[in-house]
């Protein structure tokens, strides 16, 4: 499943930076493929009992972190035939030749 994350810690001032940064390590860590976008970040999961884990596990990490609390938007793309983020842009960007 491809899932995309948007992680906002509220109430640690404007710049979310350095904990945005700390989300990533937790992907990178736990051995996931991600791609880190401007207003978000896409992983690769399988299944939904893993998304749980890296969910809580960037939430205990940014408490730990110093934020007092976090705001998640979580958007799933879960075909039965399985898929590739890769295989999604590759899809869009042959179509526009």
């Amino acid at each position: 499943m491809i899932v995309e994350i948007s992680v906002v810690p509220i109430g640690v001032g404007e710049s979310l930076s350095r904990y945005i940064a700390v989300a990533i390590q937790v992907l990178s860590k736990m051995g996931l493929k991600f791609e880190l976008n401007p207003m978000g970040t896409v992983f690769e999961v399988g299944d939904f009992q893993k998304l749980a884990e890296v969910l809580e596990e960037i939430d205990r990490s940014l408490f730990e972190s110093g934020s007092p609390r976090n705001y998640f938007v979580v958007k799933i793309d879960h075909r039965k035939k399985g898929g590739k983020m890769e295989d999604k842009v590759r899809s869009v960007i042959q179509k526009t030749k």
